[in-house]
């Protein structure tokens, strides 16, 4: 018995020994990928956007995130807007679906809210995870889907920030700043290396006239400095607004494992002992107070509520509360 039990001992010994190895090289090769990039993105070269023009109204439409306006509405850890201008309908992201069901939590609001497929001119990807592209089958296929089975897409537009394919669509891939239509430009993907991976991100970016430019953000992997740092450099005009997502798991995400936030541990933060702090959420809300921000509304599929809760304290009327089924408007003219 003593020699068996001495042979288990020392082979989970050499188990643990092994797994501590492979998490070391991992971590190494995680900490070199995320200096590169760092060292990369401080070296490119940003062309302005000029003649960006402008629209009179926007309004978004959350379908699908975690907070819910009312009952009969389905919530879940994923992402969905739909951004109506005066002459664009645009599906900026597509949830999660994450039992794979149909109909989608997608589908299901879009009938409950009374949106259809057929007014939508374009998909808009902010990047390929799971829980912006309709599940991991899909990202694993590099594609995406509104319900379980893709639908019949064609003549619509469809933007992503890196190379993805759907049934008898080109999807148009922009690895920069572009003009999408008069008054419409994507902020161009910002990378990340985050330690489940590398990420490119990009954000919406609309032009109310006699306002300034409001960002739809999917997820925030970006960081706050960033997404403002780079919205400086591209655009002539200046911010008005942030809507969406931006990534705050503090103290606690919505994906949670065993008691761990997964959230936080491997989607946030440089790697899994250096995570996104209370600090940072506090020197955000004071860069955006210094950048004069009119608008913010925070999506919670990534932040937790306290951190909500003090965005809406700090931001008093400026804040606009992220709930599917709950529009937020903006027009040219108001106050």
């Amino acid at each position: 018995m003593r020699k068996g039990s001495k042979i288990i001992r020392n082979i989970l010994v050499i188990l643990l020994v092994l797994i501590l190895s492979i998490f070391g090289m991992y971590f190494q090769n995680h900490d070199e990928k995320r200096k590169e990039l760092e060292g990369l993105w401080k070296e490119r070269r940003v062309s302005k956007i000029r003649n960006l023009g402008s629209v009179k109204t926007l309004s978004i439409l959350p379908l699908v995130n975690w907070h819910t306006s009312r009952t009969g509405l389905r919530g879940e850890t994923g992402v969905s807007y739909l951004i109506v201008t005066d002459h664009k309908h645009i599906l900026f992201d597509v949830a999660h679906n994450a039992k794979e069901e149909s109909p989608s939590p997608l589908v299901h609001n879009m009938k409950e809210l009374g949106i259809s497929v057929e007014r939508v001119d374009a998909i808009f990807l902010s990047h390929l995870h799971f829980d912006h592209v309709g599940g991991k089958k899909w990202e694993k296929n590099k594609t995406f889907s509104l319900d379980k089975e893709q639908i019949d897409l064609s003549g619509k537009d469809v933007f992503a920030p890196v190379e993805i394919r759907y049934p008898k669509i080109h999807p148009k891939i922009l690895s920069e700043s572009t003009i999408l239509y008069p008054g419409i430009a994507n902020l161009g993907p910002i990378p990340r290396q985050l330690f489940m991976g590398k990420i490119e991100e990009q954000a919406l970016a609309i032009h109310i006239r006699g306002k300034g430019i409001v960002l739809i953000s999917g997820c925030g992997h970006q960081t706050l400095p960033k997404i403002l740092e780079e919205v400086e450099k591209v655009f002539e005009e200046k911010i008005y607004g942030i809507v969406g997502d931006l990534h705050y798991p503090v103290p606690d995400g919505r994906l949670q494992f065993l008691g761990l936030n997964l959230q936080r541990i491997f989607a946030s933060g440089t790697d899994p002992f250096h995570t996104i702090q209370e600090k940072e959420v506090i020197e955000d809300i004071r860069l955006l107070k210094n950048k004069n921000i009119s608008l913010i509304g925070i999506g919670g599929h990534d932040s937790s509520d306290e951190v909500i809760r003090k965005f809406e304290t700090e931001f008093g009327k400026s804040y606009r509360r992220v709930r599917v089924g709950d529009w937020i408007h903006v027009a040219e003219g108001d106050r």
